[in-house]
């Protein structure tokens, strides 16, 4: 038998959309809570989805490849983007081959590009998914005048991932949304 969960859900979905009378405007108060839910969400993709194919892969060049690992991560979470833009499938003309808003002076998606290799990076020398990350974080424990380290839980290294990626998204909203202390302390300087 077929469940009936995922059907209600996409109706659900659909009445809400159709019985909201407006969107609301973006704003800091819609987009940090959607920021904190993106940084949930990408950590469960660079560290659960993206790794295991490459860890698993069938070639051991490719299985054992730090690069393979952190390039896999930089164009699977950002190639619909660089995409989209890159064609304007978004502007109401006809298609045109455009610079990327990315790739832009201030592109608003930039915490986007590099966070992605980063995080990736950060889980797998963690958790020790390839003999590169095992070697990288005994010379990082050596440096810092630690024993030998053991590798981290997949879990616990998720959720460390997940709380730098909260933090680096809402950081970014809070910024683009101008609520930092510095522009404050000046308008207050300012007013009097």
């Amino acid at each position: 038998m077929f469940s009936g969960v995922s059907p209600g859900l996409y109706i659900a979905a659909q009445a809400i959309v159709e019985y909201i009378p407006v969107l609301p405007s973006m704003s800091l108060s819609t987009e940090l809570p959607l920021s904190i839910v993106d940084g949930f969400t990408r950590a469960m993709l660079l560290c659960s989805l993206i790794p295991p194919p490459v860890i698993t892969h069938t070639s051991p060049v490719i299985a054992s490849s730090p690069w393979a690992l952190l390039l896999s991560s930089l164009v699977i979470t950002n190639g619909g983007f660089f995409i989209t833009n890159m064609f304007s499938f978004m502007e109401p003309t006809p298609l045109t081959l455009t610079t990327p808003d990315e790739l832009k002076p201030y592109g608003w998606t930039a915490t986007d590009i590099w966070s992605a290799p980063l995080i990736t990076g950060l889980y797998a020398l963690l958790t020790h998914a390839q003999p590169f990350w095992v070697e990288l974080h005994s010379v990082i424990s050596t440096a810092l005048g630690g024993g030998k380290v053991g590798p981290m839980d997949p879990e616990s290294a998720r959720a460390l991932c997940a709380l730098i990626l909260v933090v680096l998204f809402s950081t970014r909203t809070t910024r683009n949304f101008g609520l930092t202390w510095k522009k404050s302390v000046a308008e207050k300087i300012k007013i009097q």
